[in-house]
């Protein structure tokens, strides 16, 4: 059962769960306390139609024609019935626009799971047929084309789940079914799986919410959760071959600082070393100083630093506080993929309807904004340790351009250039999304989260610092050969040994695009 996934009332799902959805191609079920849960959160809102009781979004026209009053209220069941269908279908078509390359596949999965995830809690008054109609997508293989803009993460990812929506109603959409681009009615028949007839708030129901977002969040979050260690990893490999001071990674200075994310990601780089015979003891460094001055009369000549540049002496300073950003930012994540994320909300005890905000994504795009000024921060660092490597003036003896023969081969130096590129754009893309907020929707929408623009440049910065990862791991394994990979430690030697499964020694200049995806993959199949 382990590509089955069980969501709905009463279960919770975290970030491995989306993965398995989007890239994994898992099916879901739903856990036997969500059918019922659901139809009794319809019947509670039945009352109210029947009652007449204005309800948002039901009864009213949307955002800031809230006011708008169905003129059917008080007419007979028919004709109001008939009223409140043509609106949940008018909205579904008229979102249907979002513009700009189609988004991801993985992301399209991972948004219809979500949102079957959230309604399927039993408060939004939808019937189970709204959720078993995601459920066959998924498990059928059928992705509606939804495209990278239109949402503001306000009133929930409106135009992007209205793709979806738009699909499973049989709209004049278009879908990916068996690798085709078809029309979704076309899908929908080639499948077996019937149109959804959209009834009272299903329409709204379907695309009121932060799933889009949340979606991509969960993804970038679970590929970064993963690449943290493998980039503090390259880090150690590149320190060793730099042949750094240890003093700065002794345990007691990072006590006295405190805090949790620099002492574990100090406890990770010592634990790393053990058994290295590259990293340089204070005491040795300084009775060389000592040996150098008195064999130089008057300091003549340059003697040996008694400190590191800052690239190679703070990680743990920099590189706690990500942690704790990472892992804050898997809670929140996970949080929201748990949300009822709707508005109105149905209560069953006592038996009310609530109109309220939870269709906000505020929480993704702080996490979104968060990581990825961290990662912008981790992005330069990564190339100014790079930097130290590939100058002979900072490498501490190691041949420049990380080449034997530097006269007539570039080596690693042009990965320094690409290095820069990668870290300029994450430092762009670091950018706060919140501070963009524009009242739009006739000022109703005067604030808004834009959290999927956040957690779209996360997606994008994630991948850019799996780049840079893999440039330094490359760098870094040479730099060991050249310095004696005998003297590493046995992590960084076995890291090393995978890596030339992929990718052998720089001897002279050729291409490393190819070698590179390899070890990309490498690091996505998590064999570093």
């Amino acid at each position: 059962m382990e590509n089955i996934i069980t969501i709905g009332r009463g279960r919770l799902l975290c970030l491995e769960d989306s993965k398995k959805i989007a890239r994994n191609n898992a099916k879901i079920i739903f856990s036997k306390e969500t059918f019922p849960a659901m139809r009794k959160s319809r019947e509670v809102l039945l009352k109210f139609v029947n009652n007449r009781t204005p309800v948002y979004g039901l009864s009213t026209q949307f955002g800031n024609q809230a006011n708008f009053l169905d003129d059917n209220i008080k007419n007979d069941d028919a004709d109001y019935f008939h009223s409140l269908r043509e609106r949940q279908y008018n909205l579904i078509k008229s979102h249907n626009i979002s513009l700009g390359e189609e988004s991801p596949e993985e992301v399209v999965r991972s948004a219809m799971l979500l949102r079957a995830h959230c309604l399927a809690q039993g408060h939004s008054g939808v019937r189970p047929e709204t959720v078993e109609s995601l459920s066959l997508f998924l498990n059928k293989g059928v992705h509606p084309v939804v495209r990278h803009y239109g949402s503001i993460g306000a009133s929930g990812d409106l135009i992007p789940l209205s793709g979806i929506a738009a699909a499973l109603t049989g709209e004049d959409t278009h879908v990916y079914y068996r690798r085709k681009r078809m029309k979704a009615i076309a899908a929908l028949r080639v499948a077996g799986i019937k149109k959804l007839q959209v009834e009272l708030r299903e329409g709204l129901a379907l695309i009121n919410g932060t799933s889009f977002g949340t979606a991509i969040a969960s993804l970038a979050v679970f590929d970064l959760r993963r690449l943290f260690p493998q980039m503090l990893s390259a880090i150690a490999m590149a320190f060793e071959s730099l042949t750094i001071i240890g003093s700065a990674y002794n345990p007691f200075v990072h006590k006295l600082k405190g805090h949790k994310g620099e002492i574990e990601v100090n406890e990770f780089l010592n634990e790393f070393w053990d058994g290295n015979r590259l990293i340089r003891s204070l005491t040795d460094v300084r009775t060389e100083t000592l040996s150098f001055f008195e064999s130089n009369g008057n300091g003549r000549g340059e003697a040996k630093s008694l400190q590191d540049y800052y690239s190679l002496r703070a990680v743990p300073q920099g590189f706690g506080a990500f942690k704790e950003n990472l892992e804050r930012s898997v809670v929140w994540v996970e949080n929201e993929m748990n949300a009822v994320s709707d508005n109105p909300v149905v209560s069953m005890n006592p038996e009310k309807v609530y109109h309220c905000a939870n269709f906000m994504g505020y929480y993704v795009t702080e996490a979104s904004d968060v990581l990825k000024m961290d990662i912008a921060q981790a992005s330069s660092w990564l190339h100014a340790i790079l930097a130290n490597m590939v100058h002979y003036r900072k490498s501490s003896g190691l041949p420049a351009n990380l080449v034997k023969r530097p006269q007539i081969h570039n080596g690693f130096r042009p990965l320094q250039i690409l290095a820069a590129a990668l870290a300029v754009q994450n430092r762009k893309l670091a950018q706060v999304q919140q501070v963009f907020m524009i009242p739009t929707e006739g000022d109703n929408q005067d604030v808004n989260s834009l959290a999927t623009h956040a957690a779209f440049d996360l997606r994008e910065a994630v991948s850019n610092l799996e780049r840079l990862t893999v440039i330094l791991l490359l760098a870094s394994a040479q730099a060991l050969e050249l310095r004696g990979i005998a003297k590493a430690g046995a992590r960084a030697r076995r890291i090393v040994r995978t890596i030339r499964g992929k990718s052998s020694f720089l001897e002279a200049d050729r291409p490393l695009l190819e070698e590179m995806e390899a070890v990309t993959q490498l690091l996505r199949e998590e064999k570093i």
